[in-house]
């Protein structure tokens, strides 16, 4: 998308910004220094930590890591798209920007997507009308009067009514968009075995749920069936516009409140999540019934740290949590779990017993481990020796998959006081089981900004001085860092440098959609480092990041040499041998 505006009218519409004038139009700045502070517009603080850089021209939260340009400043605020982002700007600047020119195939992307919208918010209007209608929506009215759903909420979320004859929906915008265009947007289908013009309804004598993307553009639809029928939900076909591994339903509706909240509760149903919403609650987004994809639990950690997994208590909703619970711990995530009372899922619990009794019970939600662990001793057998080994081997493989050490081994220390078993020997069994799945225990690298260490101080460098960034360029490769995160901020800098570009860090925050590379490049531009001698630090970083990466292959040789003697194989143990030899003489001076 940002190809479509050319860069130099984008880098006009930057330096014409103030970032400081843009952040006050959301947020009381007062000036501290050479920065402004104000309180942060995503999470609730008490003291500021939001800090605005008019000299660099961006922005970085210490509480919450959020940090960016004035670019995604807009974008994170007022729910744009970069380049909605772009234009609301140079409006205020008086940029004018030229019709974009675009490729045949982005020009027939473009134009695929366009029309899929345009059908989808065609379809969603007949659908509401049909739910209005006096007598065609009389059926699906009093199922949602039967649920206690009424007024403002039906029009919030655009609920409507699929009729249960073949073809009303076809026959009612046939005349304004073509079929094969319904058919893309997977509002109608073809007839096996019928000719060019035999379609059908998709959705027929269903609840209609408007699916929406971030920005609350209708990308597809649910349907409830209501009555008899199969399969109870329906959701709508994969299309250029809806993934369904990537939606999350209610999202452009609680990303706002989500990092105010720094939490977000996740439920199963689209009912789950509608009335939590009309009852306040409004940091809940919903996997409706699909189980939960790394792309989703990637869009939640680009808006919180914690997460609240609330699902059915019966066994295929644990396993759901279980399945939650692994895929959202790989994005770091801070889990915790709510388990409902036997019966109830969220919608059935907040009208019984009332929202503020359901934000008490989210306030009350366990570590995920620990309700894992616990639930573990009691439907097991404490008694005898098999049993607390068998309570243990049913929780190890859950602790393995554990990548911060600390927080791995207080769990077992929780483990071995529920089960009665010494820290030791579940230790032992723990490293047993890492060493049969190796990739599920690989520890997490150190992110944090806080430790000097050559790597970050090489990138101080590059950002502080060209000439001096260029001159690390020709001495080092990207391949030598071991943090992967130092690592993508050193390969954009590098193609700064390679194509004469500014290596500034507003420029560099452009390049990349990751929030985590987002964060530490707006903590590097806020927290500048002094060098007496940046020529000199730049050698002795180069010599130390050297060093240390002939002490790793070192430490690679031994391992793949005594991996060799063990399976008698002495050529090759010879050979290992060898090449470390070489490798540990390189580390002698002169």
């Amino acid at each position: 998308m940002k190809n479509f505006i050319p860069e130099n009218i984008i880098e006009e519409i930057r330096s014409r910004t103030d970032i400081v004038e843009i952040v006050s139009e959301a947020v009381v700045l007062k000036k501290a220094g050479k920065y402004f502070k104000g309180l942060c517009p995503f999470h609730s603080e008490k003291t500021p930590s939001f800090t605005v850089s008019p000299d660099k021209q961006i922005y970085h939260c210490f509480g919450c890591a959020a940090g960016g340009n004035v670019f995604k400043f807009l974008m994170e605020t007022q729910s744009l798209p970069f380049v909605e982002a772009v234009r609301l700007l140079a409006g205020k600047v008086n940029v004018p920007i030229p019709s974009p020119v675009r490729s045949h195939t982005e020009s027939r992307k473009e134009k695929e997507r366009e029309t899929i919208l345009k059908s989808n918010r065609q379809a969603a209007e007949y659908f509401t009308a049909t739910l209005d209608h006096p007598q065609r929506g009389i059926k699906a009215r009093a199922y949602l009067e039967s649920r206690h759903f009424r007024g403002e909420i039906l029009s919030k979320y655009q609920l409507g009514w699929s009729t249960p004859n073949w073809q009303d929906l076809m026959n009612t915008l046939s005349g304004k968009t073509s079929l094969q265009d319904l058919e893309k947007a997977g509002l109608i289908k073809h007839k096996d075995g019928g000719s060019s013009k035999d379609y059908y309804d998709r959705f027929r004598a269903r609840l209609m749920i408007p699916l929406k993307d971030l920005y609350g553009n209708i990308i597809g639809f649910g349907g409830r069936i209501i009555g008899e029928g199969e399969p109870k939900y329906l959701n709508s076909p994969e299309t250029p516009l809806y993934k369904k591994g990537r939606v999350l339903f209610g999202m452009h509706l609680a990303k706002q409140p989500m990092r105010r909240e720094n939490q977000a509760i996740l439920v199963e149903g689209y009912f789950d999540q509608i009335r939590a919403h009309d009852n306040g609650i409004c940091n809940v987004v919903a996997t409706c019934g699909t189980a939960l994809t790394t792309e989703q639990a990637g869009l939640l950690k680009n808006h919180v740290k914690n997460v609240v997994l609330v699902f059915d208590s019966d066994s295929a909703g644990k396993k759901a949590a279980q399945r939650g619970y692994e895929v959202l711990m790989e994005q770091e995530l801070d889990i915790r779990i709510g388990l409902l009372p036997k019966g109830h899922d969220p919608d059935s619990f907040i009208q019984e017993f009332g929202p503020e009794t359901f934000l008490q019970f989210i306030k009350n939600a366990r570590p995920f481990v620990e309700s894992y662990i616990d639930g573990a001793c009691a439907n097991g057998n404490l008694d005898t020796p098999s049993g607390r080994m068998e309570v243990v081997n049913e929780v190890l493989p859950l602790l393995g998959k554990i990548k911060n050490n600390l927080e791995r081994s207080e769990w077992v220390k929780h483990l071995s006081e529920k089960v009665g078993v010494e820290d030791h020997d579940l230790l032992k069994e723990l490293k047993k089981t890492l060493t049969q799945n190796q990739s599920l225990v690989r520890v997490a690298e150190v992110r944090s900004v806080e430790k000097p260490n050559p790597e970050l101080y090489l990138i101080y460098l590059m950002l502080s001085d060209p000439e001096v960034a260029r001159k690390i360029r020709t001495r080092i490769s990207m391949e030598q860092f071991g943090n992967p995160d130092l690592r993508q901020i050193g390969e954009m800098i590098f193609q700064c440098l390679d194509t004469e570009q500014p290596t500034k860090v507003d420029r560099l925050l452009d390049k990349t959609e990751l929030p985590e590379i987002r964060a530490l490049l707006s903590k590097i531009g806020l927290e500048s480092i002094a060098f007496d001698n940046p020529s000199q630090a730049a050698e002795d970083c180069i010599a130390e990041l050297k060093r240390a990466h002939i002490e790793n292959e070192i430490s690679t040789l031994k391992r793949l040499r005594n991996q060799a003697d063990k399976a008698g194989k002495v050529a090759e143990s010879r050979e290992f041998h060898t090449r470390l030899k070489k490798v540990q003489h390189s580390l002698i001076p002169g």
